[in-house]
C-alpha cells in the first residue's frame, strides 16, 4: 500500500511536471511575481483616498481638453448605450468582468501553452504597469461617471444587474485610476498577441476587435475619458517597446519569432544566427 502510494505521488508529480513547461519552481515565481504587482497597487489605491480634490481638478482637465480639440461626446456614446439596453449590458459585462477574466486567461494560457513567448508579454505587462501606477499616483484623475453635472451616469451602478460593485474587482478597485487606462492598455496587448500566436487565423483576427469593445464598454459606461483611452493605447506601445529592448538583451523568443522582430538576423546554412 505504501510504494503504490509512492507510486501515485510520483506520478502526479510527473503530470505536473510534464503540464508546467518549466516545472513548480519558475511557475510559482511568476506568482509571486504578479503578487508583488497588486501589492504595489494596492498601495496606490491607499494613496488615492486623499487625492478627491486633485482628481476632479484632473477630470475637469480632461473635459477642458477635449472640448479644445472637438471630441468630447462621450456623452453621446453613452446616451446611445442607455437608449439599448443590450449594447448597455453587453458595456457593463464587459467592463466588470471581461477585462479581468480574460486577462488572467490569457497570462496563464500564455505561460502554459505558450512559453516561449510569455516572458516578452510578461515584461510588457510590468513596464505597463509600473508606468500605470506612476501615472495613478501623480495625476489622479476621477472617471466622467462621477462627473454627474455634466450629466454622465454610473451605468454599473444604477442599471447593471451584475454584483453593483461587489466582489474582487470592486476590493481591488482604485477610484481615481482613470489616466492612463489600464483596460485599454491591456486589451491591446492581448488583442495584437492573440492575433499573431492564435494558431486558427480566423480566430486570431477576431481578438483584433476586442480592444475596440474595452474601448466601448468604458466609455460607454463612464469610467474613461477618450483621452484616457488614447494614453492607454501610447501606454501599450511603450510597454511593448520596453519589453522589445529588454528582449535584445535578454533573449526569450523563439528563433523565428526574433528575426521577424528585427532582434536577429536569418538563420544561415549551419544554423541560426543569434544576436549579440
Amino acid at each position: 500500500m505504501e510504494a503504490s502510494g509512492r507510486t501515485s505521488g510520483l506520478r502526479l508529480r510527473a503530470r505536473a511536471r510534464a503540464f508546467l513547461p518549466k516545472g513548480w519552481g519558475d511557475f510559482l515565481l511568476q506568482l509571486f511575481l504578479f503578487a508583488i504587482v497588486d501589492i504595489a497597487y494596492e498601495l496606490t489605491r491607499g494613496l488615492s483616498e486623499g487625492s478627491v480634490l486633485p482628481a476632479f481638478a484632473h477630470a475637469r482637465d480632461v473635459v477642458s481638453l477635449e472640448r479644445s480639440l472637438g471630441v468630447f461626446n462621450e456623452l453621446d456614446v453613452q446616451r446611445w448605450a442607455l437608449h439599448r439596453h443590450w449594447a448597455l449590458e453587453i458595456a457593463d459585462f464587459t467592463y466588470f468582468h471581461a477585462h479581468f477574466v480574460i486577462t488572467v486567461a490569457f497570462m496563464f494560457w500564455l505561460y502554459l501553452r505558450r512559453n516561449q513567448h510569455y516572458y516578452f508579454i510578461r515584461n510588457a505587462v510590468f513596464v505597463a504597469d509600473a508606468v500605470a501606477l506612476i501615472g495613478f499616483t501623480v495625476f489622479p484623475t476621477a472617471p466622467p461617471r462621477m462627473l454627474t453635472d455634466l450629466g454622465f451616469t454610473d451605468t454599473l451602478d444604477r442599471y447593471a444587474s451584475i454584483s453593483n460593485y461587489s466582489g474582487p474587482v470592486a476590493a481591488l478597485a482604485n477610484p481615481f485610476a482613470a489616466v492612463p487606462s489600464i483596460h485599454t492598455c491591456y486589451s491591446l496587448i492581448i488583442g495584437v498577441s492573440c492575433f499573431f500566436l492564435v494558431r486558427h487565423r480566423a480566430l486570431g483576427f477576431t481578438w483584433l476587435f476586442y480592444p475596440a469593445l474595452i474601448v466601448f464598454s468604458i466609455v460607454a459606461t463612464g469610467n474613461h475619458f477618450w483621452t484616457d483611452a488614447f494614453l492607454g493605447g501610447v501606454l501599450a506601445c511603450v510597454a511593448l517597446g520596453s519589453a522589445w529592448l529588454i528582449e535584445r538583451v535578454r533573449p526569450t523568443l523563439p528563433h523565428h519569432t526574433r528575426v521577424r522582430m528585427r532582434l536577429e538576423a536569418p538563420a544561415r546554412r549551419g544554423g541560426p544566427v543569434t544576436a549579440r
